[in-house]
């Protein structure tokens, strides 16, 4: 995926270089509350995350590389304000669609001192824009029921609330209800059914 520009977004790719810059975001307990992972304490579990979960999907997709489906692999990204150049500027989260799932599902998150502006409606709405044009057939999120905001988000993106689940949550070992919403690219596309297969507590 190539960097995108919005009204005042640039969702670029990540590098390692990032990592001191997103350690703080990454540790703040509030922000990690509802993201399944824990708050990191040092800037190594930031690097080892930017690792996993983004540079080796870079690398792969550079090297021609592909989902078993034929999407690519490469669909995650820094959410950063733009400069008055036009270029990115301070790093504000994280926007990123599953390259392993089938369930095509795309988490974000902000800063705390960046959440309230409409930044993640912006950069949501540019991923899913991106995501259509390079074929996907549908796009699914999730939300844990309390996080309302996450909600709104996915609504105001054009997503459509599908059910909810419960799920014994890991790594963090809770309950949490989650609510699945999703979008269709490709006409008489099904809901994802793959949670609600998985865990025996669903509802519409």
């Amino acid at each position: 995926m190539d960097a995108v520009m919005t009204d005042r977004l640039v969702l670029r790719r990540f590098t390692e270089a990032d990592a001191p810059a997103l350690f703080p975001m990454m540790s703040d307990a509030q922000v990690n509350r509802f993201l399944p992972y824990f708050a990191h304490t040092c800037v190594a579990d930031t690097q080892s995350y930017l690792e996993r979960n983004y540079l080796r999907w870079y690398r792969a997709a550079d090297a021609g590389e592909r989902r078993a489906d034929g999407l690519p692999l490469d669909m995650h990204a820094a959410i950063c304000g733009k400069g008055v150049d036009g270029e990115a500027a301070e790093l504000l989260g994280f926007v990123s669609i599953d390259a392993e799932g089938d369930a095509y599902d795309m988490g974000y998150a902000l800063a705390g001192d960046a959440q309230g502006y409409g930044y993640a409606t912006e950069a949501v709405t540019a991923m899913l824009l991106e995501a259509r044009r390079a074929g996907y057939p549908f796009v699914t999120a999730t939300h844990d029921e309390l996080n309302a905001a996450s909600g709104r988000v996915m609504e105001r993106c054009g997503m459509t609330y599908r059910y909810s689940y419960r799920e014994r949550w890991q790594p963090k070992d809770i309950d949490v209800v989650f609510k699945l919403f999703q979008i269709d690219f490709t006409r008489g596309v099904p809901t994802y059914s793959g949670y609600w297969e998985r865990h025996p507590q669903h509802w519409v």
